[in-house]
């Protein structure tokens, strides 16, 4: 893979998610990214950009997400903005629950995945942002940890 580079800023609205869902899913296709690399990926960034909608307290009629995603050796970053109110989403969540989630609260396992997928996690807030760094790395990348550990 090349060093590319794509940032791409969208709105506040479920149509946006989706919108950003299909991005990501061109520049994987144009760049030959890997297929569970890139699944990795677009899923953090959909629990990132759900949990901004869903849960993010509004500060400005303005809200906004940016993407940025980068192509780098054996892996993506992304870098993932949002205009809402302060939350860090790299704090570990609380345990799952064991059994069988009720399909009526699909609520509470989207962290559990981004911390799942995500190699590296970072969170800062900037004073008008949110800023989310991750990088999903190839599985080939992954010696010193196994699937599924942070």
């Amino acid at each position: 893979m090349r060093d590319n580079v794509e940032t791409r800023t969208f709105g506040m609205s479920r149509r946006d998610v989706v919108a950003i869902d299909d991005w990501l899913e061109e520049i994987g296709a144009r760049w030959g990214t890997d297929k569970r690399m890139l699944f990795g990926a677009r899923l953090c960034i959909a629990e990132l950009a759900a949990n901004t909608l869903e849960h993010g307290t509004p500060v400005s009629s303005d809200d906004h997400m940016i993407v940025t995603v980068r192509s780098v050796c054996r892996g993506i970053e992304v870098e993932f903005l949002d205009s809402r109110a302060p939350f860090d989403p790299t704090t570990k969540p609380k345990a799952l629950r064991r059994e069988f989630p009720d399909p009526a609260d699909p609520t509470g396992h989207g962290l559990h995945l981004i911390h799942r997928y995500a190699d590296e996690l970072t969170y800062s807030h900037d004073g008008k942002h949110n800023r989310v760094g991750l990088t999903i790395k190839l599985a080939s990348a992954r010696r010193d940890r196994p699937p599924g550990s942070r």
